[in-house]
């Protein structure tokens, strides 16, 4: 989910008050219709406003925001910076339900799969990590929604971050249908361990060699775009690797933002609402 190690040319939701808030699509999305599950695009307001009326209110954005992940104070984890507890989402709140609803939409998408092939062998599904498996909202309110890489890798390291609610069991069960899980983030690859160890604090089955975190010095498949590969770039690239190189076939690709999808070298796509902030 990062660019150029880590967000960098992020822009927030909030800057582009841009997108009201919530993960706008940019430029070809043909490339994900009739293959696309979860939350629609929502347009963003014009490039150079007329008026400020055209722009959502970046308080009023920041409000709906918590109030769509049900902030509510986390008494078991602390920020690894300060010592504060750390706000987290609610487990019932609507966010909740809305991933809910695209992981039961996505299980069953699996299963249809491996039912019209039961015998297709190197079948793979491929997760994004940050906001598709591990929930960054508490980096967020801590940060005011603006990125700084040192206090992010802080809390990177810091093994804080939450499951994406019932993704977990969305994992467990490609595993029991057989498929491969492949990961792929665009965290650096310095961050390995810390990734590691809150992927699999939170329950997930990771194998070191099947997570791809960005190193431009050993990622040969990302040749074409040397050391500055867009979000989309580096995602479909490795995808390819993955399918072309290691022989797999992706049937489903999950990412919080369109960015982590677009490029094809996937049957399927699964967007995961992430209001908090756009990688183009």
């Amino acid at each position: 989910m990062r660019v150029l190690g880590p967000r960098r040319g992020r822009t927030p939701a909030l800057l582009a008050a841009a997108a009201l808030g919530l993960s706008v699509l940019v430029g070809s999305g043909a490339a994900v219709a009739g293959h696309h599950h979860g939350p629609q695009a929502v347009q963003p307001p014009p490039a150079a406003p007329s008026s400020a009326s055209q722009i959502q209110n970046i308080d009023q954005v920041k409000t709906a925001i918590k109030g769509y992940y049900g902030d509510e104070i986390d008494p078991t984890r602390v920020n690894p910076i300060d010592g504060t507890p750390l706000h987290t989402f609610n487990p019932d709140g609507n966010y909740a339900h809305e991933v809910g609803g695209i992981v039961r939409s996505a299980k069953k998408t699996l299963a249809f799969a491996k039912q019209q092939h039961p015998n297709a062998t190197h079948r793979a599904v491929l997760f994004d990590v940050d906001d598709t498996l591990l929930n960054t909202y508490p980096y967020e309110i801590y940060s005011n929604f603006v990125y700084n890489p040192t206090s992010n890798a802080a809390f990177v390291n810091g093994d804080v971050f939450r499951a994406v609610p019932h993704m977990v069991s969305l994992e467990k069960k490609a595993e029991k249908l057989g498929y491969t899980v492949f990961f792929l983030t665009g965290r650096p690859e310095t961050q390995r361990s810390g990734t590691i160890a809150n992927l699999t604090g939170e329950g997930y089955d990771v194998t070191s060699s099947h997570l791809f975190l960005k190193d431009y010095g050993v990622d040969t498949w990302l040749g074409s775009c040397a050391s500055a590969c867009t979000t989309t770039q580096y995602k479909s690239l490795t995808r390819k690797h993955i399918e072309k190189d290691l022989g797999y076939r992706i049937v489903g690709n999950f990412g919080d933002q369109y960015s982590d999808l677009l490029g094809g070298y996937a049957n399927r796509t699964f967007k995961l609402p992430n209001p908090m902030y756009y990688l183009p």
